[in-house]
């Protein structure tokens, strides 16, 4: 039996986080998302490294659009300070969150974006 915390949603957190992260993770694609690699990532990303770009306050999460045909998991954030809002993109296309999600998913797993993988930006 597990034995990890259970996540904000009563998830076990080790369900939420990859193991097999990589160096690539955070950094930009070419159109400019920012490489995810599991679920807690994008909300790793949101509080310790994201800004609000008005006035430069901590952020928060207050919701996610599920845009996996597109490749993509946006995350719509409040400024704590302005009430700003602020949407990031995190592209999933990648291997590390696929293989992950097929982890997770087993038999269940569908892949719904078809095309190819988005790479880091130079």
């Amino acid at each position: 039996m597990n034995e990890a915390q259970p996540g904000p949603d009563n998830t076990p957190a080790d369900w939420l986080h990859n193991p097999r992260r990589t160096p690539a993770l955070y950094r930009r694609t070419a159109e400019g998302h920012i490489i995810a690699e599991d679920i807690a990532c994008q909300h790793e990303y949101v509080t310790r490294r994201a800004r609000c770009p008005a006035c430069g306050g901590a952020l928060r999460v207050v919701a996610q659009i599920d845009r996996a045909a597109e490749g993509l998991s946006e995350l719509v954030c409040e400024c704590q300070r302005c009430l700003g809002l602020t949407r990031l993109h995190f592209d999933i296309s990648n291997a590390a969150y696929q293989g992950w999600l097929a982890g997770l998913q087993g038999e269940l797993y569908i892949r719904r974006y078809d095309g190819p993988p988005r790479t880091p930006a130079p």
